[in-house]
């Protein structure tokens, strides 16, 4: 019988070895060597992990959306930011491109 996790954690260590992750690494080490857009970056973390929460209490307001917005106007200010969200983006491509890999076996048995 296969182990699945033994599996998944072949692939979560060779994810690091990928263009992808190695790009997105180096994009976030030249983000914390740039005080500011850490800052911004840190505080556009938290934003939205508050507003996750109020969103699932159903408690987000019209200043909370003004306040992030605001923050994420911000963050466009800083290269290294914009640089790290574009690797961001690639990595999640990877990821999405793994997941339909690991899905297809459930979705053909639901062709028929």
């Amino acid at each position: 019988m296969v182990n699945i996790y033994d599996t998944a954690n072949q692939m979560g260590s060779e994810l690091k070895e990928t263009q992808q992750y190695t790009e997105l690494k180096a994009a976030y080490d030249a983000l914390k060597a740039d005080e500011a857009a850490y800052s911004c970056f840190k505080e556009l973390q938290t934003l939205q992990e508050e507003m996750q929460q109020k969103q699932m209490k159903g408690e987000i307001t019209e200043e909370d959306f003004k306040k992030l917005q605001e923050a994420g106007a911000k963050a466009k200010d800083f290269e290294t930011l914009q640089q790290l969200m574009l690797k961001e983006q690639a990595l999640s491509m990877l990821m999405d491109e793994v997941s339909q890999i690991i899905f297809q076996p459930v979705q053909e048995l639901y062709k028929d």
